[in-house]
């Protein structure tokens, strides 16, 4: 008899200490991480996968476009303006008084400021990438409040070129470049045998 009580007490200590620490589990690792959670709150649109791997992400206001693929912006948090340059794309040239103003050129600029100018956006960090470029232009992935990822949409839409020469994400290089065929086989924008033809 005495045994078989302290067989009870033991396993019902055992039972305790499994629930004790099945608790502890739960509370440690909730069902979700906060990295879905962050994701899901900034609601980065069409690159999930890659924007999920992103864990650098500010919100900011943009105060103007300075061509197809710089803005100025107000950081929230921080005082003063930063220059952003766009990752992973490349318009054609407007304002840089030692070249001409390329083909599709103001047409990539003006659907720039019409895309964000005077809207919030979210910046992203690509890990894989520069953290600023030789200008100290900060470099960024660009995504409006209702997800559109303004990188993909100006590659997309045929008013930048993909431009992958510098390290960036391996996913991030397969969606640029994939947007590019895109437009090419399109012949949208800068593309069209009837504006530049894919020339600059």
């Amino acid at each position: 008899m005495r045994r078989r009580l302290i067989g009870v007490l033991v396993g019902v200590a055992f039972l305790s200490m499994g629930m004790a620490l099945s608790q502890r589990s739960f509370q440690w690792f909730p069902s979700g991480s906060s990295t879905r959670s962050d994701t899901r709150r900034h609601s980065l649109g069409p690159t999930t996968a890659f924007a999920a791997s992103s864990t650098m992400r500010t919100q900011a206001f943009v105060t103007r476009a300075v061509d197809g693929d710089t803005l100025v912006v107000r950081i929230d948090g921080n005082e003063g303006e930063k220059y952003v340059r766009l990752l992973g794309i490349n318009t054609p040239e407007t304002v840089d008084p030692r070249r001409i103003v390329e083909c599709f050129g103001k047409e990539a600029s003006a659907y720039m400021r019409a895309l964000v100018e005077g809207k919030r956006i979210t910046l992203a960090a690509d890990l894989e990438a520069d953290e600023r470029d030789k200008y100290d232009r900060l470099l960024r992935n660009v995504f409006l409040a209702d997800g559109t990822d303004v990188n993909l949409a100006m590659v997309r839409e045929g008013y930048a070129y993909a431009y992958l020469s510098f390290p960036l994400h391996a996913a991030r290089k397969r969606e640029l470049r994939k947007s590019q065929e895109e437009a090419k086989r399109a012949q949208r924008g800068l593309w069209n045998p009837n504006t530049c033809n894919g020339q600059r």
